[in-house]
């Protein structure tokens, strides 16, 4: 584990920070996969004052922005490799907490004064509680140029973060921001917006990183928001609770001595970060290389294929944060005990959080046989909130993997009519069960 993990876990241990250890890699991960995203794709930015087509639109000073080639293209496409974190917590987890101890104005590990209007630090940026489409993505006036600084721009290299995010998933069930959703969805996965008006385009790429949390009970993951995600899952428990209480305690009683030792910590911090960014972009490296045993972690059965591209942008931005930065070569990938034991922690805490409504499907109608129908009704109920398309990508995609679910036609039995498709929760014990066949709508008896 490099140096500055160490350090910024050392650092929320001196702040008595409760239950973190195995989040704040995650997140010094993200701000490397955010620096290696600059590196392959900051040469192409739509706010170039070089290329002006908006002038009131461009932005004047990035540190990020220049002019060497992508290293990393699969599929001969640009790669994005930002981690978007989303956690997932009861009300005083603490998820607020880390967002704000990177992102907080003045105090933010990653804040930098006057970011936004020098080519120095990072963005950073706690998002409103309510935002529109238009204010998130933009609109057109009547000429067709693009009005106002929607947050999509403001923040394109920095990072943006909510305290809730249900703010920015909630705005897509309002009749003005009918669209929210789908430009969320494509900004997060490649850095696209594009929405055509009336009067015109709005069209850019963006490169922010998104950091956000939400409650049990507002957690809404349908619609592919599930691909985007690194997902940190928060439990509480009554001694939890007390641990929180007792942290109070202490860190209200630090001494002024405490807290400027702290305050001279999280300058070495920010400086840390801010001096990588600028190595990485000024000295890029040649190339990536993914060593054989990461891609044998990768390749496993239990990791989906999504899954494995999220968890290989962990292991980039890993490696981003070695302690002695050399540019010019490949950067090589390997997996490590440390970067082993971050990735095993972090898929437990998304197989907790994901996989938690499969549980609740899997006890709710454990050996029941069901109609295909009838159970896309209940999923739309009781998991996708309402969104019977986001059902059915539901069922494809959490249960047709699993061994104890089937779907098959029932064999005649005498009776007129066309059989619909049933659905099994469960072993198939009965030999009138046919497995349904891939893309059949009746298997032929």
């Amino acid at each position: 584990m490099s140096k500055i993990i160490r350090k910024l876990i050392q650092f929320t241990q001196d702040n008595h920070y409760v239950d973190v250890e195995d989040k704040i890699p995650i997140f010094a991960c993200s701000i490397g996969a955010h620096i290696f995203n600059a590196i392959n794709k900051c040469s192409r930015c739509d706010f170039d004052p070089a290329h002006p087509q908006n002038n009131d639109f461009n932005i004047a000073h990035c540190p990020l922005r220049h002019h060497n080639a992508p290293i990393y293209t699969p599929m001969s496409q640009v790669g994005d490799t930002r981690i978007h974190i989303l956690m997932r917590g009861a009300k005083g987890s603490g998820k607020s907490m880390l967002i704000n101890m990177f992102l907080n104005e003045g105090t933010g590990l990653l804040y930098t004064d006057g970011a936004f209007f020098e080519a120095h630090g990072f963005r950073t940026m706690m998002g409103p509680n309510s935002v529109t489409e238009a204010g998130m993505f933009g609109s057109v006036d009547e000429e067709g140029n693009i009005v106002g600084r929607p947050l999509a721009r403001e923040m394109c290299g920095g990072f943006l973060g909510f305290e809730e995010s249900s703010s920015l998933t909630d705005a897509n069930k309002k009749d003005h921001s009918i669209d929210m959703k789908n430009q969320l969805l494509t900004s997060l996965d490649n850095g696209r917006v594009q929405k055509m008006m009336r009067n015109g385009w709005v069209n850019y790429n963006t490169r922010y990183t998104l950091w956000g949390g939400t409650q049990p009970a507002r957690l809404e993951m349908e619609s592919g928001l599930d691909r985007r995600l690194f997902i940190i899952d928060i439990e509480m428990s009554p001694e939890k609770e007390a641990l929180f209480k007792k942290a109070q305690h202490l860190q209200s009683n630090m001494t002024r001595g405490d807290r400027l030792a702290l305050a001279d910590e999280a300058i070495a911090i920010r400086n840390w970060f801010n001096t990588r960014m600028l190595d990485a972009i000024l000295n890029p490296p040649s190339g990536i290389s993914f060593s054989d045993e990461l891609g044998a972690w990768l390749d496993r059965d239990d990791i989906r294929s999504y899954e494995s591209d999220l968890f290989r942008r962990l292991a980039i931005g890993y490696s981003m944060l070695k302690d002695k930065w050399t540019g010019g070569e490949v950067l090589r990938i390997d997996l490590d005990q440390p970067l082993l034991e971050l990735l095993e922690s972090s898929l437990m805490m998304r197989r907790s959080v994901m996989d938690s409504d499969v549980r609740l499907v899997k006890e709710a109608f454990w050996m029941q046989d069901i109609k295909r129908s009838t159970l896309l009704k209940e999923i739309t109920r009781i998991i996708t909130k309402g969104d019977y398309v986001a059902a059915k990508r539901w069922i494809d995609d959490s249960l047709k993997s699993q061994p104890w679910y089937a779907e098959y036609t029932p064999k005649g039995d005498g009776r007129r009519g066309r059989k619909g498709v049933m659905c099994r929760i469960g072993p198939l014990t009965d030999p009138r069960q046919v497995a349904q066949k891939w893309g059949k709508e009746e298997l032929k008896q």
